[in-house]
């Protein structure tokens, strides 16, 4: 087992039979719905009203930053912004991933959470933040993290460790307060506006 100071989950194993190594590549790719879609964002079922100042600073920033952080209270409307600015990015990204850690209590269950939203498998002998480092280091993506909130400081080692070892990786997060990591652009989502 190679030594390393990164996150380790414990607990969880799933077997490959394969070398996954040369699988990784083409489990993403056949991951998410099996029309082609370039993204495993949930559907909204209404219309998106009020917001269009805001999802255009959104969409602006994420052309400039790596990882930025949508903060406010909760109700704000913080995941319905992300979904709506990751839906129509004007970028070269070549996948979306959206991760909702709001059912998650365990901290050390954030990076198998990722994982499993890229239908990545966990590897005998080998660090789970290893695995999606390889299948994600070759490419232009987005991680859309929703609801950091209650694990910020794992969420913030992962984001960490993807974005050095990931140059076309960037992130997008959702959390009642920034996760604190180096590069972080934090945007602080303002109230939804009533119609005069």
């Amino acid at each position: 087992m190679r030594r390393s100071s990164r996150i380790r989950v414990s607990g969880l194993r799933l077997i490959d039979t394969h070398d996954a190594r040369a699988d990784d590549a083409s489990q993403v790719e056949s991951h998410g719905r099996e029309d082609g879609a370039r993204h495993n964002l949930p559907s909204q079922l209404t219309s998106f009203v009020g917001r269009e100042r805001e999802l255009a600073d959104i969409k602006r920033l994420l052309a400039t930053t790596r990882i930025l952080t949508l903060v406010g209270a909760g109700g704000i409307g913080k995941t319905r912004l992300a979904i709506q600015a990751a839906a129509h990015l004007d970028t070269s990204a070549e996948r979306v991933w959206f991760i909702d850690l709001a059912a998650f209590s365990d901290a050390a269950l954030v990076t198998q959470a990722v994982a499993s939203a890229l239908d990545v498998r966990e590897q005998p002998d080998r660090l789970v933040l290893d695995t999606l480092i390889d299948v994600l280091r070759p490419r232009r993506a987005l991680l859309l993290l929703d609801n950091c909130e209650h694990l910020v400081n794992a969420c913030a080692l992962l984001a960490a460790g993807l974005l050095r070892a990931c140059p076309g990786l960037s992130l997008l997060a959702t959390s009642r307060e920034p996760l604190g990591v180096s590069g972080e652009t934090v945007w602080r989502v303002p109230p939804l506006s009533l119609p005069m």
